[in-house]
């Protein structure tokens, strides 16, 4: 599979322990919003067992002129290595694949179920989206323990879509609820019904860790969603990539 070579940047800190890494961007290099790519490091600086390779979604949007990957901090030799990269480093990323994109053809209305640094790939679909000028009703329920740990949530809110909603969702903190659009606790059934209506008649996509993914699509399928409307990217730990 042909490799294309990156180049670091700098890198700046999107929450608690978690970094964006910002790279240049290989001379027609195309990829889709909210697609994925394999990842390599040329050196570990400690053992990993899963070796140098892990796929990683794209943080960026098409559009810009960098390549954007997050990562929450972590004690393996691959999240040390990446943590401990400095500008003018490199790495190798592969043609991106995956089938976690908004098909342009379906206007249907998008909702998103996201868990903690799952938004990576929301990130680039929505700031593709608000740079395209979508008139598309996008609804982003976030759920994470503490305000601290929603990656880029200050960034997303904002965006220039005219029909966008984020709803904040937090599991563990204390902190009272702003008066709109901020939840505390676990998505759920009721917590759905608050804010989607015709649920059957959207389109859903469900990013986070294999047990939040697994548990919105048993709720999804609970309410009706059928199958051909449900999109997942589960995170399975910065997973090992076949190198074959």
């Amino acid at each position: 599979m042909q490799g294309y070579t990156l180049t670091l940047k700098g890198t700046r800190e999107v929450a608690d322990g978690t970094r964006l890494f910002i790279f240049d961007k290989p001379e027609g290099y195309i990829f889709q919003a909210g697609q994925y790519v394999a990842l390599t490091l040329p050196k570990l600086v400690a053992p990993d067992p899963k070796g140098p390779v892990r796929s990683f979604s794209i943080a960026s949007s098409p559009f810009e002129s960098e390549m954007h990957f997050a990562m929450r901090r972590g004690m393996s030799g691959f999240k040390q290595t990446f943590w401990q990269m400095q500008p003018g480093d490199t790495i190798t990323i592969t043609k991106a694949v995956g089938f976690f994109t908004v098909p342009k053809g379906d206007l249907r209305p998008v909702v998103f179920l996201v868990g903690g640094i799952g938004i990576t790939p929301v990130r680039s679909i929505l700031k593709q989206a608000a740079h395209e000028g979508s008139t598309r009703d996008f609804t982003l329920l976030y759920s994470n323990r503490f305000l601290k740990d929603a990656a880029f949530c200050e960034e997303i809110k904002p965006l220039p879509l005219p029909h966008f909603r984020c709803i904040t969702v937090l599991s563990q903190s204390d902190e009272v609820c702003q008066p709109i659009n901020d939840e505390r606790g676990y998505i759920c059934v009721p917590m759905i019904t608050k804010y989607i209506d015709d649920i059957p008649g959207k389109l859903y996509y469900l990013v986070g860790s294999l047990p939040f993914v697994e548990a919105m699509e048993k709720m999804l399928i609970d309410l009706g969603v059928p199958k051909e409307q449900r999109y997942k990217d589960p995170f399975t730990g910065l997973r090992g990539v076949d190198q074959k």
